[in-house]
């Protein structure tokens, strides 16, 4: 098996796994369950599902790249990288879509496909590269990302990205 191998399994992982990342919490809701997965509908929370698929399925296509010995580089900040580009990627071309059209499940659902496509094509690049001396680093920024996440869903700032407009609330559902 080859990396870019990996790379297309990983697309397929990551789109298969939004989908249950979705309904985690609703069916499982408590305060571990609130902080890794979307409380309710809003922008900011379905960030969640990116980053943490990403973060999750990277696990995955760890133990693929280790059991077919596929050589790569710099795995924690490739995930990290991944995580947080994703996000970011995805925010950047949803707002203004959002703005200008509202709400709309197909649009979202594939800009997050081509949200996944863009960050293996990234992480790729950040595997190939020559090894970093830098594990630990990565480690506290994903923990800080997670800590974002948590305070931002148990504490959510009143605008447009916090609001559930199904459930016209900001943060968890009483």
């Amino acid at each position: 098996m080859t990396l870019k191998k990996v790379k297309v399994i990983n697309v397929v992982v990551f789109f298969a796994l939004s989908f249950l990342w979705h309904f985690v919490y609703d069916l499982l809701p408590n305060f571990f369950t609130a902080i890794f997965f979307p409380v309710n509908e809003s922008i900011w929370e379905h960030m969640k599902i990116i980053f943490g698929v990403i973060v999750f399925g990277s696990l995955i296509s760890l133990f693929i790249m280790n059991k077919f010995k596929v050589k790569h580089n710099n795995f924690y900040v490739e995930v990290v990288s991944k995580a947080v580009l994703g996000v970011i990627f995805y925010l950047i071309i949803f707002i203004p879509l959002y703005k200008w059209l509202g709400e709309n499940m197909f649009i979202s659902i594939t800009l997050m496909l081509i949200t996944y496509i863009f960050v293996e094509f990234v992480g790729y690049k950040i595997l190939k590269l020559d090894e970093m001396d830098i594990k630990v680093m990565p480690i506290i920024l994903l923990l800080l990302c997670y800590i974002l996440f948590a305070l931002l869903t148990y504490y959510p700032r009143h605008n447009f990205l916090f609001f559930d407009e199904t459930k016209l609330l900001y943060g968890i559902p009483k």
